[in-house]
């Protein structure tokens, strides 16, 4: 790494503003940046942030983007590093650059012109994008949950199809949506669309919750295959009990409009398709010159840097990070991506100081996952020690589930200012309807 000084500061740059990439430009911009021993810049072509764990909430309008989301512009300015808007596109290794697109805005105006900016040190953290496995009409008939507009679409279509079904001549018409992949994202929205009918019909839609048919379809043998068998039968249990329909031992051969075929042949007729079973890196990964596993994931080493450059060095959903010296790929999660952010805020700040840096370590923290607005189901092994697992039912489960998104917050804003806004949303509750109607 090379010396900084106040006149040529060392120049860390972090390509990707998700969970993993704002935590780390706040820890890096708190540490070094204020104290001007190193320039943080972070990249992002949007410009705002929201918890990816939570989209199936802005999905079925539980949460509201306009009061959750954070501005990048703003947060910087408070956190001592500096936000670059654009997306980028390429990257020149011996000059140490990094390409950026143009930015145009919503009528196609240019808002900035094509650039180069220098790194010192480089940092890619820029998620990944759904995995539709080739499937023949995937792309084109299915919606997604991978991003804020992903989300925003799908809830303001089940809105409408919702009031489209209420206002039909024939009474009792259904809304048939069906969801693939009974991972954490296909459950949780399940059970969150689930509750949005309940919220609706209890405002006086002529929906009604009995009208609502989800079929969940999942290729392996049970749901939430990462759960403990024992969490994922209660969580089956919970879904059953709101006559959500379970599909297992079921490929997706082919999305048709209007239908998902089945592997067996089975026809399901459907009035939306969500796909939500897997996720990789974007393409655009594997043409950069670093080394790249099947999914497009960069591979990294102990200290996460690339296994091509070690100024280089890749966090979150986008990389292919080693459980320990020759272990396993670590899985795409939150919770990873928290873990790498925050070693990284200390193994930069001891490389730009000389001192030896130790290899990331994983910790497992258990799963969480929700199962609408009151329960929730989880393991928090690790918590306990690796020897046991210690399980988690219902609302005490979901007040754990919350906190997750409030420990987040607090990495982005402190602990302070998360309690501020923790106030500020039970206030909110008060006086605005509980899922957002517009």
């Amino acid at each position: 790494m090379t010396a900084s000084n106040a006149a040529n500061p060392h120049r860390i740059v972090i390509v990707g503003g998700g969970a993993g990439g704002i935590e780390l430009a706040t820890g890096l911009g708190r540490s070094l940046g204020r104290a001007q021993r190193a320039e943080v810049i972070l990249v992002d072509g949007a410009s705002t942030h929201i918890w990816k764990p939570l989209l199936h909430e802005v999905a079925t309008g539980a949460l509201n983007t306009g009061e959750d989301e954070v501005n990048y512009f703003a947060h910087a300015w408070r956190n001592g590093y500096r936000f670059e808007y654009g997306w980028m596109t390429g990257l020149d290794r011996d000059s140490k650059e990094i390409v950026l697109a143009e930015v145009r805005d919503e009528d196609g105006v240019v808002m900035a012109e094509p650039r180069r900016l220098h790194y010192d040190t480089l940092v890619i953290a820029v998620g990944a994008i759904a995995n539709d496995f080739g499937t023949p009409g995937a792309a084109e008939h299915c919606m997604f949950l991978n991003t804020p507009e992903d989300a925003e679409r799908l809830r303001k279509r089940i809105l409408a199809l919702t009031f489209a079904a209420s206002a039909n001549a024939h009474p009792g018409t259904p809304l048939r949506i069906a969801i693939i992949g009974a991972g954490p994202t296909g459950v949780e929205l399940a059970a969150e669309i689930h509750h949005t009918i309940c919220e609706l019909h209890h405002y006086g839609s002529n929906f009604t919750p009995a009208q609502l048919e989800i079929t969940l379809i999942e290729a392996g043998d049970r749901i939430l295959a990462a759960a403990p068998p024992a969490l994922a039968d209660y969580a089956r249990a919970e879904l059953e009990k709101r006559r959500i329909q379970l599909f297992t031992h079921r490929r997706v051969a082919e999305v048709q409009p209007g239908n998902v075929v089945l592997a067996d042949g089975t026809v399901l007729a459907v009035d939306v398709a969500v796909w939500a079973a897997g996720v990789k890196a974007s393409p655009w990964l594997a043409e950069l010159g670093l080394a790249v596993n099947r999914q497009n994931q960069i591979e990294v080493t102990t200290t996460l840097q690339t296994v091509t450059d070690p100024a280089i060095f890749a966090i979150g959903d986008c990389s292919s990070a080693p459980d320990g010296e020759g272990g396993k790929p670590l899985s795409a999660t939150a919770q990873v991506a928290h873990q790498e952010a925050e070693w990284l805020v200390k193994a930069l700040g001891d490389r730009l100081a000389g001192r030896p840096v130790k290899p990331f370590v994983f910790k497992p923290q258990g799963i969480m996952v929700s199962l609408g607005k009151h329960t929730a189901v989880g393991s928090l092994a690790a918590i306990v020690g690796p020897k046991r697992n210690y399980y988690v039912e219902g609302r005490g489960a979901k007040l754990i589930y919350a906190s997750l998104y409030r420990i987040h917050q607090a990495a982005v804003h402190g602990w302070v200012l998360t309690a501020l806004l923790w106030m500020g949303d039970k206030l909110r509750r008060v006086a605005r309807p509980a899922i957002k109607l517009h």
